[in-house]
């Protein structure tokens, strides 16, 4: 059992991956003998990792028709963004009343981080640098339900971000994160909840939900 599981979570894993890279874009069908085909295993194995997927709203299966890649309307994105809002005000009060330097240095390095990835243009590599920072805070507060909880929303946001970011989304949200950290850094509780709803809000408005035009892609080729 703990051997099948092992291999369903690398399987999730790198069809999460591919998902969060760009590399299957929205609507796209993962029909489960090609993908069991192209990574090596059976079609059993492939489904169950396809319904995790779906669990964490990366996928959406449709009777009779299969998996395909989620499309998140505008309604899914606020419902979204509104509970992470809820979520990350609670997790960034708490990381402002308890946190230590090493720790501030490191959400300082994260930030850091992924600003260097969109200056270089790594648009897929800074959207994986903003849910980690969320993570990284999320992990300082020390409480596993609201982590958990957040972990399923970051991935839905990571979605949401590959399709509809524009050229400001990062831009005008790193002006916001600088300010989140400064109140952190200076233990200011209640300001950091407020400057955390602020990040979440102007990443939300910068972006451009207009349809995204759908395209072909090689399963084959995407899991080679």
């Amino acid at each position: 059992m703990g051997d099948s599981e092992g291999v369903e979570d690398l399987l999730a894993d790198k069809i999460r991956t591919a998902i969060l890279h760009g590399r299957l874009p929205p609507t796209t069908k993962l029909t489960e003998d090609v993908v069991a085909e192209a990574l090596g295993v059976g079609r059993a194995r492939v489904r169950s990792a396809l319904h995790r997927l779906a669990v964490e709203g990366l996928l959406e299966i449709k009777r009779n028709r299969g998996a395909f890649v989620a499309s998140p309307s505008l309604l899914e994105t606020k419902a979204v963004f509104d509970a992470r809002r809820v979520i990350e005000r609670a997790t960034t009060e708490i990381v402002t009343r308890t946190i230590m330097t090493s720790q501030v240095n490191s959400l300082k390095n994260s930030l850091r981080l992924w600003e260097r990835e969109w200056m270089h243009g790594q648009r897929q590599k800074t959207i994986a640098g903003i849910s980690t920072f969320h993570m990284l805070l999320a992990s300082i507060a020390h409480n596993r339900q609201l982590a958990i909880a957040l972990e399923r929303l970051v991935l839905q946001t990571s979605l949401v971000l590959g399709l509809y970011a524009t050229n400001t989304t990062f831009s005008a949200a790193a002006i916001e994160y600088n300010a989140l950290l400064v109140h952190i850094e200076q233990g200011e509780s209640t300001a950091a909840a407020r400057a955390m709803d602020r990040c979440l809000h102007v990443i939300e408005r910068e972006l451009d939900m207009r349809p995204v035009a759908i395209r072909e892609v090689n399963l084959r080729s995407v899991f080679s």
